[in-house]
């Protein structure tokens, strides 16, 4: 845990709160065997004082969420997301290199790594040019693995609206497709694992800072007990890989071509997720080779049982706690709530409100 605190003036005993980091030996010692890829996102606090609650999240050869590291800082700016990555980097991520980072932040956060979160970004895209069959088409060019189909679909795109194609094509097509992103999303395209984590964390958000860093503690505790089990059950029945890997080769009218050498497949799936699809399963079939050796490790049941190996070991008293130079703590007056109850949120909607299948109230006027 590393805390930032600035120490009052008329006396050097007294500090006064201002942001906080915390990430748990398990997260640290297990990271190496998920996929190279963090997932970022910020929620609101609700407590007495205002306030943002920072994650990263990773994902395991499953596709499980992997919870990574955790913030509490005054607000979100390019300085606060700079403090936590910068942490994530120091105490998590190491000297692991190739680490795709999934954002919905703005460009100055390690604008030269990040990926776009796709649901974001056709959503910034809508609030643009207004038109949901352009927004559909967007999302589509995104989650194509072929640049055969993206190309396409954009221009389906610049023949409803040239414009549209124009915007698109103006962000750098690696930040926000898989056809031109080399596999560095692993099929990943939204930044929704960090956000559905959120749910683990229910009620956090209204607790002090102590009881929120505790109550993320036994959270934790709870999620690894509950996903330690799969692997040596996986391993005693004789899995090899994890379930999320196993693909079912189906007859398809449209031929592709493998090449086994250069790991390739015409699909375009292979290259984005780093396992086999099933032409390259049938190809295998043909020649009598073992398909293992084409699957990334991150996916076998030996890489998803080290994930969730480790132990939580039990946090001590206070009075077991080491001796500290601090001797008062200062609340940060800036940020405590004026008003009771639970904040109002000022946030304008947009269609990342908007339920799947639920029709939208529009205003009949600006639409």
């Amino acid at each position: 845990m590393d805390n930032n605190m600035d120490r009052g003036e008329s006396n050097v005993d007294k500090v006064e709160f201002r942001c906080v980091f915390w990430v748990f030996g398990p997260s640290v010692n297990e990271f190496v065997h998920c996929r190279p890829i963090v997932s970022i996102d910020a929620t609101h606090l609700y407590g007495k004082y205002k306030g943002k609650m920072m994650i990263a999240m990773g994902v395991d050869g499953n596709n499980q969420i992997f919870p990574l590291a955790f913030a509490i800082v005054e607000n979100e700016s390019y300085s606060s997301w700079y403090w936590f990555l910068n942490h994530v980097k120091k105490h998590v991520v190491k000297e692991r290199d190739d680490i795709c980072l999934i954002s919905d932040r703005h460009s100055g956060i390690l604008k030269d790594l990040y990926r776009y979160c796709l649901r974001h970004f056709v959503n910034n895209f809508h609030d643009k040019f207004r038109n949901s069959h352009l927004k559909v088409l967007a999302y589509r060019a995104g989650s194509q693995n072929q640049v055969r189909k993206f190309n396409s679909v954009m221009d389906e795109i610049g023949k409803l609206n040239a414009q549209a194609r124009q915007w698109l094509e103006e962000h750098s097509l690696c930040r926000w497709t898989l056809a031109h992103d080399g596999g560095r999303h692993y099929g990943l395209l939204t930044t929704n694992m960090s956000e559905i984590f959120n749910s683990v964390l229910k009620g956090a958000r209204f607790l002090p800072i102590t009881p929120c860093v505790k109550l993320t503690f036994y959270r934790l505790v709870h999620y690894f007990d509950v996903r330690r089990s799969l692997g040596p059950t996986a391993q005693a029945n004789g899995d090899v890989f994890t379930p999320y890997v196993v693909v079912v080769t189906q007859k398809r009218k449209n031929m592709q071509v493998v090449d086994l050498e250069k790991k390739t497949c015409t699909c375009g799936k292979w290259e984005i997720h780093k396992y086999p699809c099933s032409h390259v399963l049938s190809a295998c079939a043909y020649l009598s080779l073992n398909t293992s050796q084409y699957i990334q490790q991150y996916y076998s049941i030996f890489e998803y049982s080290a994930t969730w190996a480790s132990d939580f070991f039990s946090v001590p008293h206070e009075a077991y706690w080491p001796e500290t130079s601090i001797r008062g703590m200062l609340p940060n007056s800036e940020l405590k709530r004026k008003e009771r109850g639970r904040p109002r949120s000022t946030r304008l909607r947009n269609g990342m409100d908007i339920k799947e299948g639920k029709k939208a109230n529009i205003c009949g006027l600006c639409r």
